[in-house]
């Protein structure tokens, strides 16, 4: 969807030998800031939800470890 989005808003042409300067700046926001952008917004999510502490972290070794696993 950002895909489009950003093409869109650049003025990206499709199978085009050149392209607009803001269209190549469109193409370089899809290989570095958007990506950046999502992989820390997955990060603080994960960051957030998944607290595992040295002693959770050794709890569930132990638990595996009953079971066997």
């Amino acid at each position: 969807m950002t895909l489009a989005i950003v093409h869109e808003l650049t003025g990206f042409v499709e199978g085009s030998d050149t392209q607009k300067p803001l269209a190549l700046i469109g193409i370089r926001l899809h290989l570095g800031l958007i990506p950046g952008i999502f992989l820390t917004i997955g990060l603080l999510i994960f960051w957030k939800n998944y607290d595992i502490t040295p002693e959770k972290a050794n709890l569930i070794k132990n638990q595996l470890r009953e079971l066997k696993i």
